[in-house]
């Protein structure tokens, strides 16, 4: 027969159609001509290597099959040659044939196909066994499920409103009956819940997601609540604040269907069989196929199942962001998906980790404001961009992802000389910039700039490209490591603002004029005397404001030296202004970088998954140039 081999651990392409033997049938089981098997999360997570069978299990992935019996094991009754059936499996229904304990098969339900009868047996058998058996959901009672479009959550919203529950869910379906649909990328489920519930919560949850959520489903469950977890897509490990559970009484709970031995499977699919088997025939359950594929696109699949991963701001606060398993952004027609490389950390992140910063609305609710990768996909609208294309890109979020969606005009090819992974660190600097030192501010060959915050990765960037163009730079830094390193860069003074008065050494300098344009990311603290340094005609730009936002402003000194203020951010920019922008840099700082007078400054890499690690670093300002995330 054919069988779908998992040949290493790693992504959808390890699965391949390969020839290989025919079970062999036991006394209790029954051989099972496959005619559909469905997917499950688990097969994923076996793909990967992370979800072994267990001991005996067809080492073939496929935990639920639908077909008809070619073979009888010799202890069987109730089962004969012919019979169409579905079945609940340890493993195996990637297959054209599978054996199977004979208790845990099923009969196909009435009116529902053969083939569609492979959807039923794995998801019917998780909710009736967690959410009625474990967590005793009754009627009456209000029921969180997590996922509410998965296979599970499909499921679970029809047979929990078939038993008289009110059903809220978190990316669900109203048209299954939910009572309540809850968009968890844009609102709090928390508030959302209790909102609905006058503040008493749920009496169950269904849980997919594991630690990322427990403490916000415990704060979900009314008095006696009950949390079944099933899924662990959010990590293994995490705190559990115990005086929570006491005062409301609160239980939690987590449950496999895989690893149960026969006959507590037996029992299961006997119970399924006598309470779910008659709804579904009565019309008030019905399977929900999305797509179906020939058992040789078992690799494509995978691929439409596979969730991405992304670094989650959970709630705001400190650098305890979590990699999560979340759905892919959708690409309007305008827009190309991205698969990412790399992605680098901007102040703007941590803010937005804070709290501070939200994202412009529309925007991805992940962290991200530069990327590089490879074009996976275009949409309608585009005509530049192609798929395999290498690029990077100016977002206003989602960076922090495996995938990101952008708008066409905000992506760059990668330039010449520069590595794909490097690439993720120039379009927010680059951006940054040309848009206010040069497209605003004016500097001009011959002029002075001075550049607070010279190591960061706007100021390493600024460095190199003022000089490019025939400006003097100035820089301050807070020790000499960074002050050599500037030196090395190009700025023609470098001064210690920890232990200089840069007032005094600019004026030094400039024979008492000051510089003509400053980029200051400092903000309240340095007004005033950003303001004492600047010649006349002089522009002062603002691109942070680490410092506060309120400074007293001597409006008498910007008459006499007809000085500028002017601050921007330019995440908030519209999708045109971006792309404006992004046109511009292309045409004027890409030449500049693939000449090689311009250089990426990388400090240092870290994986997706060590994005807390990498915010700590940014915090302690001990780097110079950029931080990347590679995806």
């Amino acid at each position: 027969m054919k069988a779908i081999v998992i040949t290493t651990g790693g992504g959808p392409e390890v699965l391949q159609l390969q020839q290989v033997e025919d079970p062999e049938l036991k006394d209790d089981e029954v051989l099972i001509k496959v005619e559909a098997t469905a997917l499950n999360r688990a097969d994923t997570l076996q793909r990967k290597g992370s979800y072994p069978p267990p001991k005996g299990a067809s080492p073939y992935p496929g935990l639920e099959c639908s077909g008809t019996i070619q073979a009888v094991g010799k202890n069987v009754l109730g089962w004969i040659v012919g019979d169409q059936v579905c079945a609940l499996l340890s493993g195996g229904g990637y297959a054209e044939k599978v054996a199977v304990p004979a208790g845990q098969v099923l009969p196909i339900p009435l009116g529902v196909s053969l083939k569609e009868a492979a959807g039923l047996p794995e998801v019917a058998c998780t909710v009736w066994s967690t959410v009625f058996m474990m967590s005793r959901l009754s009627a009456g009672e209000t029921f969180l499920v997590h996922g509410g479009s998965s296979g599970i959550g499909t499921f679970a919203i029809q047979i929990a409103k078939s038993k008289g529950a009110t059903v809220f869910v978190t990316a669900g379906l109203p048209r299954l009956g939910a009572d309540l649909c809850i968009n968890y990328k844009t609102e709090d489920f928390v508030a959302h819940v209790k909102e609905e519930t006058g503040g008493k919560g749920v009496d169950v949850i269904l849980d997919c997601i594991g630690p990322a959520y427990l403490q916000r489903n415990l704060d979900s469950l009314n008095f006696d609540g009950r949390l079944c977890i099933i899924g662990l897509q959010g990590g293994a490990v995490t705190e559990i604040k115990l005086n929570t559970l006491f005062p409301k009484r609160l239980t939690v709970q987590g449950a496999a269907l895989r690893p149960r031995n026969p006959e507590n499977k037996a029992m299961v699919v006997n119970e399924v069989e006598k309470n779910v088997w008659p709804e579904i025939v009565a019309g008030k359950v019905k399977p929900i196929i999305y797509k179906s594929f020939p058992l040789s696109e078992a690799v494509e699949a995978h691929k439409l199942m596979e969730m991405m991963k992304a670094v989650v701001i959970t709630s705001p606060g400190d650098p305890e962001v979590q990699l999560q398993e979340v759905e892919e952004p959708e690409i309007k027609d305008d827009e190309v998906l991205i698969k990412t490389e790399a992605a680098a950390l901007n102040r703007g992140d941590i803010y937005q980790r804070q709290g501070f910063y939200p994202p412009p609305e529309g925007a991805s609710t992940f962290p991200g404001l530069e990327c590089s990768g490879i074009i996976e996909a275009v949409g309608e609208n585009v005509s530049r961009w192609k798929v395999g294309d290498k690029v990077c890109a100016l977002l206003s979020g989602g960076g922090y992802a495996e995938k990101v969606a952008v708008p066409a005009g905000q992506v760059l090819p990668v330039p010449s000389g520069v590595s794909l992974s490097d690439a993720a660190s120039l379009p927010e600097v680059a951006c940054t910039v040309w848009s206010t030192v040069f497209t605003t501010s004016r500097l001009c060959p011959g002029e002075t700039l001075l550049i607070h915050g010279g190591s960061s990765g706007i100021g390493t960037f600024a460095i190199q490209i003022a000089k490019f163009k025939g400006a003097k730079v100035f820089v301050t830094v807070g020790d000499e490591r960074k002050l050599a390193f500037c030196n090395d860069l190009g700025a023609d003074l470098c001064i210690n603002y920890k232990t200089e008065d840069f007032v005094v050494r600019v004026k030094e300098e400039t024979e008492g004029k000051g510089v003509d344009v400053i980029l200051d990311c400092v903000g309240a603290a340095y007004l005033q005397r950003n303001l004492d340094c600047l010649n006349v005609d002089g522009r002062l730009f603002i691109i942070g404001s680490i410092s506060g936002f309120v400074a007293e402003l001597n409006i008498a000194a910007m008459f006499a030296k007809r000085l500028s203020i002017q601050a921007a951010a330019l995440r908030t920019r519209s999708v045109e202004e971006k792309a404006s922008i992004v046109k511009e840099v292309e045409n004027n700082v890409w030449p500049a970088i693939m000449s090689g007078k311009v250089k990426p400054v990388v400090h240092q890499r870290f994986p997706l998954r060590e994005a807390a690690e990498a915010h700590r670093l940014m915090e302690s300002g001990n780097h110079i140039g950029k931080i990347l995330l590679i995806a």
